[in-house]
């Protein structure tokens, strides 16, 4: 019965069978194929919760094989998996708003979450280093604007040079939101196209196959 689930033709089917109960009550009346449409994305919704679960018994298994073989940083991985299994069974037997797990919360996920955007910041500010080199008359444009726009955010700048708050605001509601806007329509295109590249069997890697058909 795997070889059923395994062939391309029929995990390609069942995505474009599902996609149609999904997307056709959008735009007809119809309780049957509501209802239908609401089973799916609760399925949907189960499977991503069991794909929570294999990604963390796969990391177990990650850390485990770490700590075993005495990598590099295995006493980290040690501390992992006690935060983990704490976190783990406080929640499940005591329940997400009981003090311990709100302390594990608070004192250990929270902090960890600020290093990891601490972490994304000087990777965003080395971006913008690049970015802002005055290498053409175009980059210049767009080195004085991020500039200003910078300067606008920071609260010394609005008390010593008020000057700067309408030439940011403007910035930021014209080209700013223009960009914004251009650039959600791209990403919109792109998924439409993409969608229809897995939907004619264009793009297959999502099901786990290599090779793709051009």
């Amino acid at each position: 019965m795997s070889w059923f689930f395994k062939s391309r033709e029929i995990q390609l089917g069942i995505l474009i069978v599902s996609f149609f109960f999904g997307f056709i009550p959008y735009f007809f009346v119809s309780p049957a194929l509501d209802a239908f449409a609401d089973v799916l994305s609760r399925i949907a919704a189960v499977v991503g919760s069991f794909t929570i679960a294999v990604a963390i018994y796969s990391q177990y298994k990650r850390s485990l094989r770490f700590i075993r073989e005495r990598r590099k940083g295995w006493p980290y991985h040690i501390y992992l998996i006690v935060l983990m299994l704490g976190m783990l069974v406080i929640g499940v037997t005591l329940g997400e708003h009981h003090p311990a797990y709100m302390w594990l919360v608070n004192a250990i996920v929270t902090p960890l979450s600020s290093v990891i955007y601490g972490i994304l910041a000087f990777y965003m500010a080395s971006a913008g280093a690049r970015a802002f080199r005055a290498r053409s008359l175009k980059a210049a444009f767009l080195l004085i604007a991020g500039f200003i726009v910078l300067l606008y955010q920071a609260p010394l700048t609005g008390a010593f040079i008020p000057q700067i708050s309408p030439v940011a605001t403007y910035l930021g509601d014209s080209f700013g939101m223009s960009l914004s806007r251009i650039f959600s329509i791209s990403v919109v295109i792109g998924g439409i196209i993409l969608n229809v590249r897995m939907l004619t069997g264009r793009e297959l890697a999502f099901l786990g196959f290599a090779r793709e058909e051009s």
